[in-house]
């Protein structure tokens, strides 16, 4: 290749030595790929290499590569997030390779689905909107489940934005925090609808509060229209292109 189109990524295993990882101060790459076999301990590799690799001064960019044996959706969620998620909260990389050990065992939209979502649950990249909500319990003053999957279908599309559902004001406020939103069940058949940790609207009735809510969205300038979106989206992709 010709040196303009040349770059170095360097495979590394997390057993390495410290003589060996002080090595990549010398090797110009554009970053490290954290491919942990399966006889070890994902978990306990990466951390160690981590704190070999601060120890040294070495500042490398980290990629976590993950093979997950074939599996369901389910599975490759629980596995991603237990395997690699943990290490990405802590800030221990700055990314995720999932390259399954069949290749055909996931759909694409599947792994990019999957990644995406890691990656929005750590912290490092938000693709969509976040919804934080309450497991419901006796106090819970509305269907928690319905009213989730009618606000997720018509504010799904805000990347950025974090609503809060709770079904009750007893634990609700507390436990949506750091919510954008709140969009919380005040009294029988009544909801109130908070901006951060403050209310400002009470007593809405169930059946118009989720319209309510997308027009608290709308005043507080964090609102776009779903076709504004997918377009925007579009023209990223054919910018990229």
């Amino acid at each position: 290749m010709p040196d303009c189109a040349a770059r170095i990524v360097v495979s590394i295993r997390g057993d390495e030595t410290a003589d060996e990882l002080a090595k990549l101060s010398d090797i110009d790459h554009a970053f490290v790929l954290l491919d942990v076999p399966p006889e070890l301990s994902r978990l306990h590799a990466s951390r160690r290499t981590f704190a070999v690799l601060d120890s040294l001064g070495v500042d490398s960019a980290v990629i976590h590569h993950f093979r997950p044996p074939a599996s369901d959706a389910n599975e490759l969620a629980l596995q991603i997030g237990a395997q690699v998620g943990g290490l990405l909260c802590d800030g221990l990389g700055d990314g995720v390779l999932v390259q399954p050990q069949d290749a055909t065992a996931f759909p694409m939209g599947t792994l990019r689905t999957t990644s995406f979502g890691l990656l929005q649950g750590s912290r490092m990249r938000s693709t969509k909107t976040e919804f934080v909500s309450c497991p419901s319990c006796g106090r819970t003053l509305f269907d928690l489940q319905e009213v989730t999957a009618q606000i997720s279908e018509r504010t799904g599309h805000l990347p950025g934005v974090a609503i809060a559902i709770m079904g009750c004001i007893v634990n609700g406020p507390g436990e949506m925090a750091d919510a954008d939103f709140g969009y919380v069940g005040g009294a029988p058949g009544k909801v109130d609808l908070y901006v951060g940790k403050e209310v400002v609207r009470r007593g809405i009735p169930n059946e118009s509060a989720c319209d309510e809510l997308i027009e608290l969205i709308k005043v507080n300038g964090m609102w776009k229209d779903k076709e504004e979106e997918e377009e925007t989206a579009s023209e990223e992709v054919a910018t990229a292109a």
